[in-house]
């Protein structure tokens, strides 16, 4: 075997090696989560246990191809429950959507105060720290403004972790309006499904992630298979959702992934991105408890709903969470797409006329 083609494999067999060492260390933190019974068990073990290793220095690598097919299956997920009788209730959902908008504002300018005063952050980096999600977007749009792209993720990372420790806890404690949740913790390891129903979730899967993509929809490996996945379900074509197996898998990658924006920090550097990123989290989480409460008053919102499609996660974390404790995947995905559209429609708008754009470098002629 040629020397260069060794070593193409041996750095290929080591990644894989990585790769594989992650996901045991995430699963084993999982099970211990669900054996523990927390709420979301799986993600929160499994990010409990690789973040540490990641701070220490231990290289905890995610496989985004793995993820994104995750992710992909979180969006069929969520886009089985756009049934008919649910999409013909999307017409009352404009109040409540509404209501994310103004959320977002009054939430980005609390943020602003908190990162320029309490975090002394420079003026970029507080302008997308500040900003309520998409992550990866923001990681890309904020260094093209001068933020620090490590404080960034810390911040934004440690907002994600704390939401995601916390959110379900709340919801299982207050239930769902109609009564208290009760988790499942039967497992069912089964792949029972026709394998006409395979095929059809499996044409939205890959065709949703890469027509999202070519496309450029927010949060395309998520919302391309949503999309899809709501068309066929919404006009019969199958009623199936991937089994419970997958939901699992889902938690453990997803949850193993935020330890990225760990790596080789400081406790001192973890405790800033603390104080910051749990600052905005309380007052996000207090507002956000606020417009669900007028929700459930006013708009006859389940109140854990309300939560649940205001509170800034991920898209695809507060997808998974609502599927998971079985509230109403279609509402929450939709109000959370519909922020995640809002914010980087004014983000590169509004960012500019308070943080000049650096001037691009002179290229050579």
């Amino acid at each position: 075997m040629p020397d260069d083609l060794k070593a193409r494999t041996d750095t290929t067999m080591h990644q894989i090696f990585l790769y594989a060492r992650t996901l045991i260390i995430g699963a084993l933190g999982g099970l211990v989560g669900y054996l523990l019974n927390f709420p979301l068990g799986w993600l929160v073990g499994a990010m409990l246990s690789t973040i540490p290793c990641a701070m220490v220095g231990v290289r905890v690598p995610t496989h985004w191809g793995l993820r994104s097919v995750m992710i992909g299956t979180i969006g069929l997920m969520a886009g089985a429950a756009f049934t008919p009788a649910i999409v013909n209730r999307a017409g009352e959902w404009a109040f409540s959507l509404a209501g994310v908008a103004l959320y977002c504002v009054i939430i980005t300018a609390m943020g602003l105060f908190i990162c320029l005063r309490l975090g002394k952050l420079d003026r970029p980096t507080a302008a997308f720290s500040a900003a309520p999600g998409g992550l990866s977007e923001i990681l890309v749009l904020g260094p093209a403004y001068g933020a620090d792209v490590r404080a960034l993720s810390l911040v934004h990372g440690m907002r994600l972790a704390v939401i995601l420790i916390i959110v379900p806890l709340v919801i299982v404690w207050v239930g769902t309006g109609n009564g208290p949740i009760t988790m499942n913790r039967t497992i069912d390891f089964t792949l029972s499904m026709p394998l006409r129903d395979y095929a059809i979730l499996g044409a939205c899967l890959v065709v949703g992630i890469i027509g999202g993509r070519n496309i450029r929809l927010p949060g395309a490996h998520l919302t391309g298979p949503l999309l899809l996945s709501a068309v066929v379900h919404y006009f019969g074509l199958t009623a199936s959702s991937p089994p419970q197996l997958f939901v699992i898998v889902a938690q453990i990658v997803i949850g193993t992934s935020v330890a990225q924006f760990f790596a080789n920090t400081t406790i001192r550097q973890v405790l800033g991105g603390l104080m910051v990123g749990g600052g905005l989290t309380v007052v996000n989480l207090g507002i956000a408890s606020i417009f669900a409460l007028a929700f459930q008053t006013w708009l006859d919102i389940p109140f854990a709903a309300g939560l649940l499609a205001l509170v800034p996660g991920g898209l695809p974390e507060m997808s998974l969470i609502s599927i998971a404790l079985g509230l109403d995947a279609a509402f929450v995905s939709l109000h959370h797409l519909f922020r995640v559209v809002m914010v980087l429609m004014f983000l590169p708008i509004l960012v500019p006329l308070w943080v000049p754009k650096p001037e691009s470098v002179p290229q050579p002629h």
